[in-house]
């Protein structure tokens, strides 16, 4: 199984044309850039009402969906109106072909993705909603293992699921992975942080032009043989190179001679920090080489994004976790003044034959 681009295939087999939607809602076509400032407000108000604060532009969704995969967005894109409120919602179908992430043959994740305004979110509209992608969604089921894959603001790990993650609960889902995001509240105390010794041999360096791709690549491949990986495409590659807010300045990459060993990329979401009241920086894109884990190299480069991001004037770091991840990710980042924000489970259903 490989990642693809979908060839467009006109009107045929709209995703929207399935869902058996209550009076007073209907689902609208997909016009392109015409509708992503409805997108991105939706999707802003539904990660707010869950504790996100993380916030989105037109403009990045324009970015975004100029790289969709396994999407084709004349079938699988449609819009929710509401005849008092306009655009409520949004859903698009898409799959992941994961790899080498311990099954013989990878598995093919059918993604269900449908946020919704919170003053509309009910169990009975989204399980109609989550009754026509998941019907749209099997038509790509191939041989070898494929399951459904949603997310859902979750209470945490052993705590009693509420709204979305309860409902996708009595659909047969169950959470097999956790994530999480986590802010440091201030940034008192990075100059220690960022004197973190590295082991004998690694250097920090500043980063050329001309490494930016090797860097993001060398990311990617640290994450070889986790639950979610999958190969990076080309459309993956330019996602991340053509970024708003990408600043190889604040970029805190080490090297042992040609290799690279570890790195942290932070950034700033300027329209975010003025939307929302604060100043943020997000020290994310955390990784470390396979052969160098255990050696305090992320630690060491934490501090120095922490600083990176407060001598750019920012006041507060945030970053996500995966909470399953082997190497101890979220025990290092509260021990370094994170505190938890939010909880997310990643939902996922197996596919009967």
């Amino acid at each position: 199984m490989t990642d693809h681009q979908l060839e467009p295939s006109g009107a045929d087999d709209w995703l929207g044309d399935r869902i058996d939607l209550p009076d007073g809602y209907r689902a609208e076509r997909y016009r392109g850039s015409a509708d992503h400032a409805d997108i991105a407000r939706v999707l802003n108000a539904y990660r707010m009402h869950h504790g996100d604060p993380e916030g989105v532009t037109a403009d990045e969704i324009d970015r975004a969906y100029s790289h969709l995969t396994n999407c084709d967005p004349d079938r699988d894109i449609y819009l929710l109106s509401h005849e008092a409120d306009g655009i409520i919602g949004y859903g698009r179908a898409t799959f992941d072909d994961l790899t080498d992430n311990g099954t013989p043959d990878g598995v093919r994740d059918l993604v269900v993705f449908a946020p919704i305004e919170p003053d509309h979110l009910a169990e009975h509209l989204f399980n109609r909603i989550a009754d026509a992608h998941e019907a749209h969604l099997a038509q790509h089921v191939a041989e070898g293992a494929a399951r459904f894959r949603a997310y859902a603001p979750h209470p945490g790990p052993g705590l009693d699921p509420a709204d979305e993650a309860a409902w996708l609960e009595s659909r047969g889902y169950a959470a097999t992975h956790w994530g999480a995001t986590l802010v440091r509240p201030d940034l008192d105390g990075v100059d220690e942080l960022a004197t973190a010794a590295l082991p004998d041999g690694v250097e920090v360096r500043p980063v050329q032009p001309d490494q930016v791709v090797e860097i993001v690549t060398q990311h990617h491949e640290c994450f070889r043989g986790e639950w979610d990986f999958r190969e990076m495409t080309d459309e993956d590659l330019s996602w991340i190179i053509d970024s708003p807010h990408r600043d190889e300045s604040l970029w805190q990459v080490a090297w042992h001679g040609d290799q690279i060993v570890g790195q942290v990329k932070p950034f700033i979401n300027t329209e975010e920090n003025a939307e929302r009241g604060y100043l943020r920086g997000y020290t994310e894109y955390i990784s470390t080489h396979h052969d160098w884990r255990n050696q305090g190299i992320a630690r060491a480069l934490l501090g120095r994004a922490l600083r990176a991001v407060r001598d750019a004037g920012m006041t507060e770091a945030a970053l996500g976790v995966d909470t399953n991840n082997p190497g101890g990710a979220f025990q290092l980042y509260t021990s370094m003044g994170f505190e938890l924000q939010q909880y997310e489970a990643v939902y996922t259903k197996p596919i009967a034959r």
